[in-house]
């Protein structure tokens, strides 16, 4: 009789056993899960059921792909012991095992206790990684103000470069004149002007009172024997600050420059790999927020949106943004800024669709691209936030990177701007370009 109830436990499927078992909190994601807080652990969505798949996972305590293993981690028993697995089982079904005594008050009293210490050990660990993450995260945005605060203003004078384009393509191809000129003389103030300048084609750099530079600025990548970390190059660099809708500093964005390296930044390869390394990152936080570049003021330590200026165009990078400013003269009805990356600017999707053409990494299947539908639910500060009181934008899109997810996220971009009314468009470049290679190249740009 015990052999055939555990037999007939062994099919109960891990949603039935979920049902059965009360468990509720649990919200379905784009994969086809329940996702959310641990019954036993907490946590926010560390806990999962795949009705489809027959399995769960929490990913603080395991994970399995029947009713009895889930039965068993949402009461605390061990299936390695007799008892305890055949409770798991009656637990599974929704009966008492046949043949044996019902359990005890004193048995249930102390799986009861074994529970109750279970998730208060969990609680505290939670709340112990929770309180280590937050201060992590105000040590790195402590950081990443700092960095910004204590650089240097760049030349403010918005001057053309003699010969204009003549900059950008000697970029290109190797090095630049002016840069060159001014990281040879140690100015890091010129060499910044003269990097944004050759990237805009030699037209006039509009005034950037937030764009600053570092002197000496490590890059570190990778660890050495000893696990500390490795700096791979140092040099000058161009730094701009993250700022939340509040307008507080949250992080920075870090250029570094190289007259002798492609479009005037070094080649930064991986030591191990030989890799190319980006010549950019962030530092803090980016998440919500926008690197101020014109039509913002800095209004009692906070850098804020001129509340004068209703139209607003932003884009994932600093240049593109800059291109498209320059080639509409840096219009003072408009607030210009960058995202970072093309996650912060679009969002989070809603639910993913296969790629027309490209396979995933096993070669047969096609790859899953995020979708062009915003992640329903998600809080206004989970990705860059477009000033309240502007009512037109116009979104920078970059296309030299892969066309068929850029344009589903430039569409998650448009429906989150777009909100309250407001009129959004998106400007697009030719193929493979963005608009600094445009007025690199001493094309027009409309």
């Amino acid at each position: 009789m015990t052999d055939a109830f555990i037999e007939e436990a062994r099919t109960v499927t891990v949603g039935e056993a979920a049902d059965r078992l009360g468990v509720t909190g649990l919200k379905r994601i784009a994969t086809g899960e329940e996702a959310g807080p641990c019954p036993v652990c907490g946590g926010t969505d560390r806990f999962a059921v795949n009705r489809l798949k027959n399995a769960w996972i929490c990913r603080g305590a395991g994970e399995g792909r029947d009713g009895i293993s889930l039965a068993a981690h949402l009461l605390g028993l061990d299936v390695k012991r007799r008892e305890d697995f055949l409770a798991a089982c009656a637990a599974a079904l929704g009966r008492d095992v046949p043949g044996e005594a019902p359990e005890s008050a004193e048995d249930r009293a102390a799986r009861d206790a074994r529970l109750a210490a279970r998730k208060a050990e969990a609680a505290a660990a939670s709340e112990a990684s929770e309180r280590e993450a937050n201060a992590f995260r105000e040590r790195e945005i402590g950081k990443a103000r700092g960095k910004w605060e204590h650089a240097v203003p760049i030349d403010p004078h918005p001057e053309p470069v003699e010969g204009r384009g003549s900059m950008a393509r000697a970029s290109a191809g190797g090095v630049s004149p002016v840069l060159r000129q001014a990281q040879d003389e140690g100015n890091p103030r010129s060499a910044v002007r003269a990097y944004l300048t050759g990237r805009l084609g030699g037209f006039a750099l509009p005034v950037l009172p937030f764009a600053r530079a570092i002197v000496d600025e490590a890059y570190w990548h990778g660890t050495d024997e000893g696990g500390r970390p490795v700096a791979i190059h140092s040099g000058q660099a161009m730094v701009l600050p993250f700022v939340d809708a509040g307008g507080a500093v949250v992080g920075c964005h870090l250029t570094w420059l190289d007259a002798r390296g492609r479009k005037g930044r070094p080649d930064l390869v991986d030591p191990a790999t030989g890799e190319r390394l980006a010549t950019k990152k962030m530092r803090g936080r980016k998440k919500g927020g926008l690197i101020p570049l014109i039509g913002f003021l800095e209004i009692e330590g906070k850098i804020l949106p001129d509340p004068a200026r209703t139209r607003f165009v932003c884009g994932e990078g600093i240049e593109n943004v800059l291109a498209v400013a320059v080639a509409e003269g840096a219009r003072g009805d408009t607030i210009y800024a960058a995202a970072g990356d093309l996650g912060n600017l679009a969002g989070r999707a809603e639910g993913r669709f296969p790629h027309p053409t490209l396979k995933n990494r096993g070669g047969k299947a096609p790859l899953r691209v995020a979708g062009p539908e915003p992640k329903a639910g998600e809080p206004a500060d989970a990705a860059a936030q477009v000033p309240k009181h502007v009512s037109e934008v116009l979104l920078v899109a970059d296309a030299d990177s892969e066309i068929v997810a850029t344009g589903a996220a430039m569409m998650r971009a448009e429906i989150r701007f777009g909100a309250e009314g407001r009129t959004v468009a998106t400007a697009w470049p030719p193929r493979g370009r963005d608009f600094a290679d445009l007025l690199a190249a001493r094309e027009v740009a409309a």
